[in-house]
């Protein structure tokens, strides 16, 4: 099985034609380069002393290094000019393969890597940032909804609402895994705010390998209503996220988008510092043993599958949960 994945780096919004822009790759730096046919990207070191690429500019499809002057062909990454020869030399730069795809550019040293099958819709609202926490403790907080009554009390769940018994039903596959959750009726703000028919919602979490958490929330009628995709990408010792998403309440939409985005933001940010707060705990302390029960199951097969242990747990297990 292909071990190798596309991974985003930057919206595409975010660059400009014939800007060269540096990203990072697995801890290496890359150049990426927006042309009038399309994303093109090497690794950013200029062959002769090592400068990076992104720090040059762009005169007629040629990339040119800042300090000599060097120019590469951004098509094939060839050299094509040293000034002080006054012809060119045998060398080209280290290609990466691009995809273009969900408002990203995801990157790989692999043609064949796997790209994500994620919804191909424009989000009603795209969101990006950084948190400084561990990826699989920001999976788990995304897709497990336990902390919901405390960090987002009001808004997604209340703390001071009975709470209801629900079964839950995990299946782990090649990709990751889903969980299929009981309907919950309406405890906060966000579903409040929707018409009758809209309140009681059943939540389906998915986790895509290596670092994509998807919530979806589903109406009696079997319509998905609202749907959450989390693409997170470890950067030194932060995770940058880009949140997509999308809302489908009909004619409500037009009036409830501006105070979604509000809202969704309001609760990133309350993630955001939660999971700040844990990860300067946890860096306090050499051991970290967890005490888990069993709804936290979602949590367990993240961690398996962030360490290579998801072949270890069954493939289809049920549990509880108390929202």
């Amino acid at each position: 099985m292909n071990s190798e994945y596309f991974k985003p780096v930057l919206s595409i919004q975010k660059l400009s034609l014939n800007k060269p822009t540096r990203v990072l790759l697995n801890e290496t730096p890359v150049v990426l380069i927006k042309t009038a046919t399309g994303i093109v990207a090497y690794e950013d070191f200029c062959p002769h002393r090592g400068l990076s690429l992104s720090e040059g500019f762009m005169i007629a499809g040629k990339l040119h290094c800042k300090y000599h002057g060097w120019s590469f062909d951004i098509k094939y990454g060839e050299n094509t000019f040293v000034p002080v020869k006054n012809s060119k030399t045998s060398c080209k730069l280290i290609p990466i393969f691009v995809k273009e795809c969900y408002e990203l550019v995801w990157l790989s040293y692999h043609q064949d890597a796997i790209m994500p099958t994620l919804s191909s819709i424009t989000p009603s609202i795209f969101l990006t940032g950084k948190i400084k926490a561990e990826i699989t403790n920001v999976l788990e907080n995304f897709l497990e909804g336990s902390h919901t009554h405390f960090v987002h009390s009001g808004l997604v769940r209340s703390k001071n609402k009975k709470r209801n018994a629900l079964v839950a039903e995990l299946i782990n596959n090649s990709e990751g895994f889903i969980v299929n959750y009981e309907s919950e009726p309406s405890k906060g703000l966000i579903t409040q705010l929707l018409p009758k028919n809209y309140r009681s919602l059943k939540p389906v979490s998915m986790y895509i390998h290596p670092g994509i958490a998807v919530l979806t929330y589903i109406n009696q009628e079997q319509k998905i209503i609202a749907r959450f995709e989390a693409i997170l990408i470890p950067e030194g010792e932060e995770i940058k996220y880009f949140a997509r998403i999308f809302v489908d309440i009909g004619w409500v939409n037009l009036v409830i988008k501006p105070i979604a985005r509000y809202i969704f933001k309001k609760v990133i940010h309350q993630d955001k510092k939660i999971l700040e707060l844990q990860q300067q705990n946890l860096s306090m302390f050499k051991e970290k043993k967890f005490v888990s029960v069993e709804a936290d199951t979602v949590g367990k097969y993240i961690y398996a599958w962030q360490n290579s242990k998801n072949h270890d747990l069954p493939c289809k297990t049920s549990f509880n949960v108390y929202w």
